[in-house]
């Protein structure tokens, strides 16, 4: 708030008092009084409108600060608007990805109770039922503003092996084997809730886009990679990978992926600070690393 500012917005009062000092002078030189008098009264209207100026100052730069408080409370008002309206809009299309996701395990659920129905299978197509609407539940969970994160130390093998534990069944099915490689345990500090949900989108992928082989899962201190021997991803598609729903063109192949594990495990590793990166070849497999950002 400078004074230049200040005098550039007073121009006309400025202005104003200097023409009446103009018609002041005039006055005395056409009636020839006294100097002395002249000076006299010229100096005291001169200090008054200093004064003047003095406070009207003080109380312009309380306004200016004002208005300048008043547009920084709007800006932020407005961005929290935008916010929130590219929220409500995200929402919106992820739920009606979510809705496409759940129509192929009902679907197939719905055709078993018209034929036969296989256990096997019926158990699959729950489980596949259960991530997906576990998916979409942390989804909100995770882009709330009030999450809070509990973080503690724990061994990430023993975090691995729960999870392809719990996707052994899927396995035995395919026929996939799974090897684990590691030198040094990471003992990880983090919050093991919010990674374990990451960790296993990714190992969930690996495995549903993978016909034959298996699964390496590689952990040293400071990263865990898996590597699947699946279908791989087109370059092209690696920098989208992790938009809600974009599949690539071997998910839409598949016709099984709408991308929200992905999204929802880049949305997680991103607040807990990791990085991830992967890398594909087309009928020879993918590899996701995960990094603790230094």
């Amino acid at each position: 708030m400078s004074w230049r500012n200040y005098f550039q917005a007073k121009f006309p009062q400025i202005g104003v008092f200097i023409l009446l000092i103009g018609i002041y002078i005039i006055n005395f030189w056409l009636w020839h009084l006294p100097l002395i008098a002249f000076l006299n009264s010229t100096l005291l209207a001169t200090i008054i409108f200093i004064i003047y100026l003095l406070f009207s100052y003080t109380r312009w730069r309380n306004f200016q600060m004002k208005c300048a408080d008043l547009e920084k409370e709007n800006a932020r008002l407005q961005k929290l608007i935008e916010d929130q309206s590219r929220q409500t809009q995200e929402f919106t299309d992820i739920i009606k990805v979510w809705t496409h996701q759940m129509k192929v395990p009902l679907s197939a659920i719905d055709l078993m109770t018209q034929t036969q129905i296989d256990e096997k299978e019926l158990r699959n197509q729950i489980f596949t039922l259960d991530n997906y609407l576990k998916i979409l539940l942390e989804y909100q969970r995770i882009t709330n503003l009030s999450t809070d994160f509990r973080f503690t130390s724990f061994s990430l093998s023993v975090l691995t092996k729960k999870i392809i534990k719990k996707y052994s069944s899927f396995f035995i099915q395919k026929g996939l084997f799974v090897t684990f490689e590691m030198d040094e345990e990471w003992i990880l500090t983090t919050d093991e809730r919010w990674f374990e949900l990451a960790l296993e989108q990714f190992i969930n992928n690996a495995i549903k886009y993978t016909k034959s082989g298996g699964l390496t899962i590689v952990i040293t201190p400071g990263s865990i990679a898996i590597k699947d021997t699946g279908i791989g991803i087109l370059p092209e598609d690696l920098p989208r990978l992790f938009e809600h729903g974009f599949t690539g063109f071997n998910g839409r192949i598949q016709q099984k992926s709408t991308g929200l594990g992905l999204y929802l495990s880049r949305l997680i590793l991103d607040q807990l600070d990791f990085k991830i990166t992967i890398t594909s070849k087309i009928e020879i497999g993918t590899t996701v690393t995960i990094q603790k950002n230094k």
